[in-house]
């Protein structure tokens, strides 16, 4: 637990000193820019982003291994492709129906500019995944399952650090209409890392996810990032309701095929 803790504060830290460096340059190089909120934002993810993969690289708290790749698992990464579209849909009508205060939306306004510039999508859709995935489920589950399975038996101990990992995936956002989603996904996340033994599935649902989101903002333009869903349909419910039905027949075939699959490298994770 200790090592998870220090991944956490070596995430806070690379948050708060990206933004406090962003700042002072904006300020000293760019005076014009210090009203530009998304611009400082984007600018002060990616440096947060880079610096903690550099950091967990270099310790070596993730370890890079082609192991994986290494299987050939094209139908695996296949069905991942597929319950990554399959989950926008549904996921979304799941959080429209939340409480109104899991529903509030704190960044609102920077979110929409982050989604709708084009540096956006390699910062939210390609590096903030790879980071996420390298921190929460990468480093932090092997450390989380270590420490548990010296009180619980491997299969609790697993389930004991997937569940971990994804609260602290899900806190990591600090915005209250992105933990119900976080904690779905990380979850399956989380479970798809302890099944394979890589971040790859994860980072490919994650990447996904994210390019969904960013699709949908720069294709309704005119509409809020955080639209409902009948709003996307001219007011239609029958139309949502055709439409999380048949996500539903996509992403839970290929649930099932994933469940019933068994993709993985010969290692043991826990002694990584």
């Amino acid at each position: 637990m200790i090592k998870a803790l220090l991944y956490l504060a070596c995430f806070l830290a690379a948050q708060v000193t990206s933004a406090f460096i962003v700042q002072v340059i904006v300020r000293i190089f760019f005076p014009h820019l210090t009203s530009d909120n998304t611009t400082i934002l984007l600018a002060s993810t990616a440096l947060g982003a880079v610096i903690l993969i550099a950091l967990f690289l270099a310790m070596r708290w993730c370890t890079v291994s082609r192991n994986y790749i290494r299987t050939r698992p094209w139908g695996f990464l296949s069905w991942c492709v597929l319950l990554a579209l399959g989950m926008v849909i549904p996921l979304t009508w799941v959080e429209e129906h939340l409480p109104d205060f899991m529903q509030v939306n704190i960044i609102t306004k920077e979110m929409a500019g982050m989604l709708r510039s084009s540096e956006g999508y390699f910062i939210i859709c390609m590096l903030a995944p790879l980071m996420e995935e390298i921190l929460f489920r990468g480093a932090m589950i092997p450390a989380l399952m270590k420490w548990r399975e010296k009180k619980d038996s491997p299969a609790k101990a697993r389930w004991m650090a997937i569940g971990i990992s994804t609260v602290f995936f899900a806190l990591a956002h600090a915005n209250p209409a992105q933990i119900p989603h976080a904690l779905i996904a990380g979850t399956l996340l989380g479970w798809l890392y302890t099944k394979t033994h890589s971040v790859v599935p994860g980072l490919i649902i994650h990447w996904i996810n994210n390019s969904a989101a960013y699709a949908i903002a720069n294709m309704f333009p005119t509409l809020p990032i955080d639209a409902k869903l009948a709003d996307y349909f001219n007011g239609n419910q029958w139309g949502v309701l055709q439409a999380v039905i048949a996500s539903l027949l996509i992403a839970a075939p290929s649930l099932y095929q994933l469940i019933i699959r068994h993709n993985s490298p010969e290692y043991n994770l826990n002694k990584r």
